[in-house]
């Protein structure tokens, strides 16, 4: 009992560690009062900051790259991609209607922010996080507890909602998404497919047409597929572990 304990709390320690970033931007834009772009060009750079704490341990030679995400692939491993395919639907709500680009500095101040969020995350949520918790837990616990973590460390950005619905599907949304990227990464051996659909999945959110109820609607649409594809990847990992 007490090594999960101990594997728990170094899990949230790390939690903490990434969550310091933005917090640390977040305070700064404030302070300083920034516009919207310089904003997410300033956000994106300490996420991008983020990744010095995971790249020191493995450049040192503490860590290996499969410790933080990156496991080679395989044909074996390609092939488990193919799983992934049917995420696709999940990008087709929020943009039914199309995209609406604001300013070029908008889209690239974008890119560069969710590109780095995406990896950075991905590397502390599904590399670093679960390698503690692998130790102690099974492959169930593994995901339930990366998940929550997850869930956890997103529920600060959910009171940015304009009121209390909106406010409980980003946190629904927020774990639901988290259980998603870690059977992705449990099928695949590697973050790289579940930091791609992250990437592209904060990324779409900004540059959609769609705004106030209309876009509820539509993230509580793709809530509920994301629920339905993480529930089928559910059945594929406990086939594989049956094999």
């Amino acid at each position: 009992m007490k090594h999960k304990v101990l594997a728990i709390y170094k899990s949230l320690l790390w939690c903490f560690v990434v969550l310091l970033f933005p917090i640390a931007s977040g305070t700064i834009s404030v302070i300083l009062t920034l516009d919207t772009i310089t904003t997410l060009f300033l956000q994106g750079i300490f996420m991008a900051l983020a990744l010095i704490p995971p790249a020191a341990f493995v450049f040192s030679g503490k860590w290996q790259w499969r410790e933080v995400g990156f496991a080679p692939f395989d044909l074996k491993g390609c092939k488990k991609v193919l799983f992934f395919i049917p995420l696709l639907v999940i990008f087709v709500p929020v943009a039914i209607k199309g995209f609406y680009i604001k300013s070029i500095g908008y889209v690239i101040g974008s890119l560069f922010l969710y590109l780095f969020v995406g990896i950075s995350e991905e590397i502390y949520f599904r590399g670093i996080i679960p390698q503690y918790l692998k130790k102690e837990f099974s492959t169930e616990g593994i995901v339930l507890l990366s998940t929550i973590i997850f869930g956890i460390g997103h529920v600060a950005t959910a009171f940015t909602g304009s009121n209390i619905f909106e406010i409980i599907l980003t946190v629904l949304n927020a774990f639901i998404f988290g259980w998603l990227a870690m059977e992705m990464t449990i099928i695949s051996s590697n973050i790289i497919p579940a930091f791609l659909v992250h990437f592209l999945f904060d990324f779409e959110t900004k540059i959609v047409v769609m705004n106030g109820k209309e876009l509820l609607v539509a993230e509580i649409v793709r809530g509920i597929l994301m629920f339905i594809i993480a529930s089928w990847f559910a059945a594929v990992i406990y086939k594989q572990r049956k094999r």
